[in-house]
């Protein structure tokens, strides 16, 4: 079921990856320290970075996936989205983004540096960058399993010539390279793949004619959820506290290859504009992607023939000529990029400032840190490759990354919220805490893949599993805190609430009236599709 792409789509594919080689060279220009590689020197205004926020997550596999889960499924993907994502990116803006930003931290970990101790600092930098890792690895292999699909290309070769892509425009122009490519990445997948959606709609006879053609178990979000009465087994709890608040906001307002982008805003307001200006372009999503899918079910369900993850080529292949098949083609390369240089330039600014400057040379001059910034990024890129080829013992990606989500990301919630909100929590507990919890996912698992305790899917056991982790690290936290003494030398101004610090509003107008205008939009939505 391959497609043949004309010499025109090779056109657009190779002119796209100029492009963005020649924005990472232009950019070297304006790196001279590494703050400028690893930061983007803090000055690109909030539009800008509120874009690479939602474009950094934005990758090939999102859009295969979620196109197949909503042939499959139908709306309730789409709360991967409205309880999974924005709730978790409003509350950065609101909430978290003033401890980050007015601490000046360079990255997520160093918060806990100076929050609880270096053991808890060591220990979330390596889980840090090892799960981002293992994600740019899932970005790879997902883009050559798309291509390979597609086109019949050779799998590795796809790996090799996408890796040599983002290495060049990332080790050129850091930070800054992969947030202005971002921008473009976001617009060119928007532009590439809409015109699918409009397509298909109009062959239907518009939204009321996709309703009468979709089967009444994929129109709705909340119906069956209660009692897990659904195709995909999820019930009210595992979706509303394992996905819509563990793991959405561990992910969101933790996760530093998203949040690294509001910490390169100007200023600020602009930082904590940014996830907000992100949430907006989130809620709309959910029609790029999951809508396309639903329109390949009702047009072309035998040409599927139950093979969901088609669903995106099947509609390629008889919705684009020449020439749009090659920009069809260039939006799933833009959107892959996108997700895997966000990881890329996260995992070396951690290793970077987190790990070599903090512990093991901490004297050395800054181009010395910028050099190493720039091996890092050849190494991450190494990794990368290392790491696509261990996703393809996975049969299901998308479990693959909710299950690492339930390890690595789980716990971080607990310790961020204690440790902005609650003064009394003490330097050990985040330590202890993150280590109880990230153990108590893995055992959590091998019970379920032993069989001793039992789930409807996969999905619903890492989703209790994140739950679990959760729990487990707060429950560790507040008993260590109430045992440790407190030691009164500590300074914590600026990084918790009690102490905030006041030279900037922390109960801005403007920002809460974009968080309570993303909440009512969400609210109808959540309401429309219910």
């Amino acid at each position: 079921m391959f497609v043949s792409l004309a010499p025109i789509d090779y056109l657009i594919l190779f002119i796209f990856v100029g492009f963005m080689v020649v924005i990472g060279i232009l950019l070297k220009k304006s790196i001279s320290q590494s703050s400028d590689f690893l930061l983007a020197g803090r000055k690109i205004p909030s539009w800008i970075t509120g874009i690479a926020f939602i474009s950094a997550n934005i990758s090939a596999l999102e859009l295969l996936g979620m196109s197949a889960s909503g042939a499959e499924y139908g709306f309730l993907t789409f709360h991967f989205y409205y309880l999974g994502a924005i709730p978790g990116m409003i509350f950065l803006g609101i909430f978290m983004m003033p401890f980050y930003y007015s601490s000046k931290i360079r990255s997520v970990p160093e918060y806990l540096r100076y929050r609880f101790n270096r053991p808890a600092h060591l220990v979330n930098s390596i889980i840090t960058l090892v799960s981002l890792a293992l994600g740019s690895g899932i970005y790879l292999y997902s883009l050559s399993l798309v291509f390979e699909t597609m086109f019949g290309w050779n799998p590795h070769v796809s790996i090799l010539f996408s890796a040599c892509i983002v290495l060049v425009y990332t080790y050129f122009g850091g930070l800054s390279s992969s947030i202005y490519t971002e921008v473009m990445q976001f617009f060119l997948t928007v532009l590439g793949l809409f015109p699918l959606v409009i397509i298909g709609l109009m062959k239907l006879g518009g939204w009321d004619g996709l309703m009468r053609k979709i089967p009444d178990s994929h129109k709705h979000m909340w119906v069956g959820l209660p009692g897990g009465q659904n195709e995909l087994g999820w019930d009210l709890l595992s979706v509303t506290v394992g996905l819509g608040f563990v793991l959405s906001f561990s992910y969101w307002t933790c996760g530093f290859a998203e949040v690294q982008r509001a910490m390169a805003a100007k200023d600020y307001r602009s930082a904590r504009r940014t996830p907000l200006i992100g949430a907006m372009f989130k809620l709309f999503l959910p029609f790029l992607t999951v809508i396309p899918g639903l329109i390949a079910l009702t047009e072309f369900s035998k040409e599927m023939n139950g093979e969901y993850n088609k669903s995106f080529l099947i509609l390629l292949k008889n919705f684009y000529p020449s020439g749009m098949l090659g920009l069809g083609t260039t939006a799933l390369l833009a959107a892959f990029m996108a997700g895997m240089s966000s990881s890329i330039t996260a995992m070396n600014t951690i290793f970077t400032y987190d790990i070599y400057q903090t512990y093991i040379n901490q004297n050395k001059e800054d181009k010395d840190y910028l050099r190493i910034g720039k091996l890092c990024t050849m190494f991450t890129v190494l990794f990368a490759i290392f790491s696509s080829y261990i996703a393809m013992q996975f049969e299901n990606i998308m479990n693959y990354i909710q299950l690492l989500f339930s390890f690595f990301n789980a716990p971080l919630i607990a310790i961020f919220l204690l440790g902005m909100f609650w003064k009394r929590a003490s330097g050990w507990s985040g330590f202890y805490g993150m280590l109880l919890g990230t153990g108590s996912g893995l055992v959590h698992f091998i019970l379920y893949s032993l069989g001793i305790l039992y789930y409807k899917s996969d999905m619903v056991s890492n989703f209790y599993g994140a739950i679990v982790s959760g729990l487990v690290c707060f429950s560790t936290m507040v008993v260590v805190s109430l045992i440790e003494k407190e030691d009164p030398r500590r300074d914590l101004h600026g990084l918790v609430y009690s102490d905030r610090d006041k030279t900037n509003s922390f109960w801005d107008p403007r920002i809460l009236a974009w968080g309570v205008g993303l909440i009512v939009l969400l609210a109808g939505f959540n309401i429309i599709f219910a």
